[in-house]
């Protein structure tokens, strides 16, 4: 009884912020670039909060290599952030966040060991999204190699950090690890289905993302 009325809680709260008015699934860039605001980057939307998170505690959970997928989320973020530098356009970059934040609850909702080879890309392209969204404020900033350097050590630093977290939580829960993969793997998933919904509403209303 007691497993099903935290679950409830957890599904009702993250309901309650997908209602909550977010625009658009990556608020919160800075104007400038350097360490500090490299490292604040995975904090500055709850979206990139919840995939790094919940991915390291995937990784942890299901793989028996749990490097492995938080490494290929961050190659694919840098390959991301390359691609903004070079001027690339990833249309629709936004959607393919709230896929990554719909797709780490998937994930955890089938508890599989699918097969390595597409989930590595697919945690990849989860990244490649993340890290072309932390360059559009490069546009805004005074760009140079220094910081640039600076930068990408924060961002990289502050995501490993939370994959590393997130791993820990299937250690420090102990016997609530399936509850939580079930009630995070609910929430996500919601989440990720509201933000592509406000996002859809956004591009047919002609609202700038």
């Amino acid at each position: 009884m007691n497993s099903i009325r935290n679950t409830s809680k957890v599904i009702a709260a993250v309901c309650f912020l997908v209602a909550s008015g977010m625009s658009y699934a990556h608020p919160g860039h800075e104007t400038s670039i350097s360490f500090i605001s490299g490292i604040l980057h995975p904090f500055s939307g709850l979206d990139h909060l919840i995939v790094i998170l919940l991915l390291g505690f995937w990784s942890a959970f299901v793989l028996k290599q749990i490097w492995v997928g938080p490494f290929a989320f961050l190659m694919g973020m840098m390959a991301g952030v390359f691609a903004g530098i070079l001027g690339l356009s990833l249309h629709f970059f936004e959607f393919g966040i709230a896929a990554s934040v719909a797709g780490i609850g998937a994930l955890l909702l089938s508890k599989k060991q699918h097969s390595t080879k597409l989930i590595l890309i697919l945690l990849a392209m989860f990244g490649l999204f993340h890290g072309f969204a932390h360059t559009q404020l490069f546009s805004q900033a005074n760009l140079g190699f220094s910081l640039l350097v600076q930068d990408m050590a924060g961002l990289v630093l502050a995501t490993g950090a939370l994959h590393f977290t997130g791993a820990l939580l299937v250690g420090a829960l102990k016997q609530r690890t399936n509850l939580f993969a079930k009630s995070a793997g609910i929430a996500s998933l919601i989440y990720g289905l509201g933000l592509t919904g406000q996002l859809s509403l956004a591009v047919i209303g002609g609202t700038s993302l």
